[in-house]
């Protein structure tokens, strides 16, 4: 991939009270602020296998997501690459939806 494209990625079930976190920190920051066109927010939602394509076009992934780790709530925590958690938005409304770990580990395997 040779042209920068930067995906901000919300994600997370408005439904489930915080689990909407990474939605609503996407919508402020697509509301808020100009952003380039190289840089696209995106609302995931619970949207599983239909995001591979952002993320496979993607040259950097910014992804927004409430997990419980039973800190205090409005606790932050950050990881990159490796070190993001395999189960990252494992949560799941039925036995049929992907979760978002699924998505990251097809686009490794697509390449």
């Amino acid at each position: 991939m040779n042209a920068q494209r930067v995906v901000v990625m919300g994600l997370g079930n408005l439904l489930w009270a915080d689990e909407g976190f990474g939605i609503r920190v996407a919508e402020r920051l697509y509301a808020r602020y100009h952003w380039p066109e190289e840089v696209e927010i995106v609302d995931g939602g619970t949207q599983g296998l239909n995001l591979l394509g952002y993320v496979e076009q993607a040259s950097h992934l910014l992804l927004l997501d409430a997990i419980d780790y039973g800190l205090a709530p409005g606790s932050l925590r950050t990881y990159a690459g490796e070190k993001i958690p395999a189960y990252l938005s494992a949560k799941k409304m039925s036995l049929h939806q992907n979760s978002f770990s699924e998505v990251l580990a097809l686009a490794d395997i697509r390449g």
